[in-house]
This record gives C-alpha cells, sequence and structure tokens, in this order.
C-alpha cells in the first residue's frame, strides 16, 4: 500500500511540475522587434524615470533597470531586451503619467479623459446618482420643458 502512495504522489508531483513550467512557458514572450535595431531612449516628460524608444515600431519602454512593453493591453517586461519577457498584471505607477503621443497602441488608461453627456464631467446615469437626481439627460429635459 506504501508503494502505491508513493508512485501516486511521484505521479502528482511530477504533473505539477509539468503544469507549472508549461504556464511559465505561456507567459514567456519576445517583442516583435525589427532585427539588429538598438533602441534610442528618450526621457518622456510628466512620467518620472520612465524612457521609451521612439526609434522602434513597438511600444517599448525603460524604468529603472527594467524593459517594459505593451501589445493589445497586456504588458511584459525583462532585465534583458534578449530575454525572456515575463508578462505581468501591472507596471510601475509612473507609466499611467505617460500620455498617449507616446505609445503605438494607447492602453485605456493613456487614451484621455472621457467627458459626460453635453460636456458633463461624467455621464448623465452617473450625474443623476452623485447629484441625488439634479440632472437628466437631453432627451429628458426637452419633454420637461414642453
Amino acid at each position: 500500500m506504501q508503494a502505491l502512495f508513493r508512485v501516486l504522489m511521484l505521479v502528482v508531483l511530477i504533473t505539477g511540475l509539468t503544469l507549472s513550467a508549461t504556464s511559465v512557458r505561456a507567459q514567456q514572450f519576445s517583442p516583435p522587434l525589427p532585427p539588429n535595431i538598438t533602441p534610442q531612449w528618450a526621457p518622456i516628460p510628466g512620467a518620472p524615470g520612465v524612457q521609451h524608444a521612439p526609434n522602434t515600431n513597438a511600444d517599448l519602454f525603460r524604468y529603472g533597470q527594467r524593459y517594459y512593453y505593451q501589445h493589445d493591453g497586456k504588458w511584459y517586461q525583462t532585465r534583458n531586451m534578449a530575454g525572456p519577457w515575463q508578462m505581468i498584471q501591472d507596471v510601475p505607477q509612473s507609466f499611467r503619467r505617460i500620455e498617449a503621443p507616446y505609445f503605438k497602441q494607447p492602453p485605456g488608461w493613456a487614451k484621455g479623459k472621457k467627458t459626460g453627456w453635453g460636456g458633463a464631467p461624467m455621464p448623465p446615469g452617473q450625474m443623476k446618482k452623485q447629484e441625488g437626481g439634479q440632472h437628466m439627460p437631453p432627451g429628458q429635459m426637452k419633454k420637461q420643458d414642453r
């Protein structure tokens, strides 16, 4: 019985190691940079410590001792441009200050502030919640004016 238990534990261990190695491989990525290109780094005003590579065709950034790449809303980082690149969930706070012109594909937070209906700072439904029902959408305002 102990031999069977040991075999089962070994199988579980091997399966777990295989799955974790597969998930690590799935998160690795190489940005599609042109061959033989050396990024020329330029600071980004308003984003302390962040630099971008305007001479590349990619959203490539440098911050501290790490490189960052953004593609389709996903972020990757590495310590060496040759890789391996690891997918990350979030970027340093300074990245939130990068404005849209510094991206080839701006992430949602860099596309600019949206304004509500009719120049209001937020959509009518949110205005209604915030102001205790004092604001109505333009269509409702027209009905009330009649």
